[in-house]
C-alpha cells in the first residue's frame, strides 16, 4: 500500500513525516503508525564518515529495527510515538567517473507490535556528502526558470536533489530531471560532484523576499517561521555542510547583517552537534545600473562588507560575485556564482588545493602618506579584467583601476586613482593629500574593470573605514 501526505499535512505534522513504500505484514495497522523523517526517501544520499541520525515515528512502545548496508539497529519508540537510531558510519566510493552508477542498497525499517509488523523499505540509497543549500529567491531559482544557462547537463547518477519545500521524493540528475534542481545548488553540487567524484546530495530550503531574521534559531532571536518550517523537520539528518545565499531583502535594513549571519551559522551548527560544518555563503552580485556612486540602494555596499566581515566565523567562505550582477536582482548567471562556491568546498573539504579558494579579500591597510597601501589574501596574479557573461575575465592592461575612493581629514569621500604593486593595491588621490580610508567597489553596481587574480576570481568589494573603528 502506497499513500502520499498532501504538502499541507506535511506542515502540519510536528516532524514535518513521510511514508513511502509501506509493506504490512501479519494483521494491518494503519499506515499513519510508521513513518520516516521527510527526506527519507528512495535515491537518498546518506551523509558518509559521521554516525548517522535514522528517525521516524511509530506505535508507543513499538520495537523498531533500521536495517542497511549490514547494520541492524533495534529502538523503542517512545510514548510519543518518537523513535531514532544511530547508524555506525558508512563510508562512500569514489566513483570511476561522473556518469558511473554508483551502488545504491536497499533500507529497510520494521516496527513490531502486539502482534503487528509495518515495515518501510527505501531503495537505491547512497553514502556519499549531502550539502544544505538555503536562502531567498536567487537560491530557490528552478533551472527550468527564465534566463538559465542550461549548458553541461548531462546524467549523473550518483549526483540527487531534494527540496523540502515539497513532499517529492529525490531528483537523480538527467537531462530529463534538471529542470527540478534550484539553479545555484545546482551548478554548485554538479561541480563538487565532477570533481571530486564522490555521489552528492543538495538539499534546499529558500523562500523568495525573505529576510534573514525567519531563518534564525539562537538567542536572542526566537526561532523563526522558516526555521521551524523547512530547518527544523531536518536537524540531525547528516550533512556535509551548509550553503547560504541570502541578503537582497535586509540589504536597505538598518539592522546589521553580520550578526544576523554569524547567528544563523552558530545556531545551526549547533542545533546539529556535528561540531563547525563548513557554511559557505554567496557575497550579493552588483544590482542596477553599473555605475561608480550610491545611488538609490545605499545598503548594499554594507551588507556586503558585513558579509566580507562574517569571514572570521570559523570554517567559513565567500564567493565574491560583484561581477556577475544585473539591473534586475535576479542575475540570471548563476553558473559561476555555483562554480565560484564549488571552489570554496573543493579547496577546503576535497584537497583541491592548486587553485586560490576565492578571490582577493581585503586584510590590512597602511596609510603611508598620501598613500594607502592594501594587502590582499588569495591575491596571486593581481590584475586589472573585465567580464562578458559566462567567459572568463579578460586581463586589460589599458585601463586603471576604477571604482576606488579615499576619504578626506573632514569626512568627504573623493575619487581615486590605483596600481597594482605585486600582490597589494596603491591608492592616491590629489585631491586628498592625507587619506583616512579607502573604499573598493563599494557601489551597488560598480562599473569596471574590476580586480581579480590569476584564477579569474574577483576581489570582494571593501572599506577600510569599518576596519578603523574597529581598531
Amino acid at each position: 500500500m502506497t499513500r502520499r501526505l498532501t504538502t499541507l499535512s506535511l506542515f502540519l505534522c510536528l516532524l514535518v513525516f513521510a511514508c513511502p513504500q509501506v509493506c504490512f505484514a501479519d494483521e494491518p495497522v494503519a499506515d499513519s503508525e510508521l513513518m520516516l523523517g521527510l527526506a527519507f526517501r528512495d535515491h537518498m544520499i546518506l551523509q558518509r564518515g559521521i554516525d548517522l541520525p535514522i528517525w521516524g515515528t511509530a506505535p508507543a512502545d513499538a520495537a523498531v529495527t533500521v536495517a542497511y548496508d549490514g547494520q541492524s539497529k533495534t529502538t523503542t519508540a517512545g510514548n510519543d510515538g518518537k523513535w531514532r537510531v544511530t547508524l555506525d558510519p558508512l563510508m562512500a566510493t569514489k566513483l570511476a567517473s561522473a556518469d558511473t552508477k554508483p551502488e545504491g542498497k536497499a533500507m529497510t525499517v520494521s516496527a513490531k507490535h502486539r502482534g503487528k509488523t509495518l515495515s518501510i523499505k527505501l531503495s537505491d540509497l547512497v553514502v556519499g556528502d549531502v550539502w544544505l543549500c538555503a536562502g531567498q529567491s536567487n537560491m530557490a531559482g528552478k533551472l527550468r526558470g527564465k534566463g538559465t544557462y542550461q549548458g553541461e547537463i548531462a546524467n549523473y547518477p550518483g549526483y540527487r536533489h531534494w527540496t523540502s519545500s515539497t513532499e517529492g521524493g529525490w531528483n537523480v540528475c538527467s537531462p530529463e530531471t534538471a529542470g527540478l534542481f534550484n539553479k545555484t545548488a545546482f551548478y554548485f553540487g554538479r561541480d563538487v560532484y565532477r570533481e571530486s567524484l564522490i555521489p552528492t546530495g543538495i538539499v534546499v530550503a529558500a523562500v523568495g523576499g525573505s529576510m534573514i531574521e525567519p531563518w534564525l534559531n539562537q538567542e536572542p532571536h526566537e526561532k523563526g517561521k522558516h526555521y521551524t518550517q523547512f530547518i527544523e523537520p531536518l536537524v540531525g539528518m547528516g550533512i556535509r555542510g551548509i550553503v547560504w545565499y541570502q541578503g537582497e531583502s535586509n540589504a536597505n535594513k538598518s539592522t546589521p547583517y553580520r550578526p544576523l549571519l554569524t547567528s544563523l551559522i552558530e545556531g545551526w551548527r549547533e542545533a546539529w552537534g556535528q561540531g563547525d560544518f563548513p557554511a559557505y555563503y554567496v557575497q550579493l552580485p552588483g544590482y542596477g545600473e553599473r555605475k561608480n556612486e550610491l545611488g538609490n540602494k545605499p545598503g548594499w555596499p554594507a551588507l556586503r562588507q558585513d558579509q566580507l566581515d562574517t569571514l572570521a566565523v570559523k570554517n567559513t567562505g565567500m564567493a565574491v560575485t560583484i561581477d556577475i550582477g544585473d539591473k534586475s536582482v535576479h542575475p540570471p548567471n548563476k553558473v559561476d556564482t555555483g562554480k565560484r562556491l564549488a571552489r570554496l568546498a573543493l579547496y577546503h573539504d576535497y584537497g583541491f588545493t592548486k587553485q586560490a579558494p576565492s578571490g582577493p579579500l581585503y586584510q590590512s591597510h597602511k596609510i603611508n602618506g598620501p598613500e594607502i597601501h592594501i594587502k590582499f589574501k588569495h591575491a596571486q596574479g593581481l590584475m586589472v579584467a573585465e567580464k562578458e557573461g559566462l567567459n572568463a575575465p579578460k586581463p586589460v592592461e589599458d585601463k586603471p583601476v576604477q571604482c576606488l575612493m579615499l576619504k578626506d581629514k573632514q569626512g568627504k569621500w573623493h575619487p581615486a586613482e590605483g596600481r597594482i604593486e605585486g600582490e597589494n593595491l596603491v591608492i592616491t588621490s590629489a585631491q586628498v593629500p592625507m587619506p583616512m580610508a579607502a573604499r573598493y567597489a563599494y557601489f551597488a553596481h560598480p562599473a569596471g574593470p574590476l580586480l581579480y587574480n590569476k584564477d579569474g576570481l574577483p576581489a570582494s568589494p571593501f572599506t577600510t573605514e569599518r576596519d578603523e573603528k574597529d581598531d
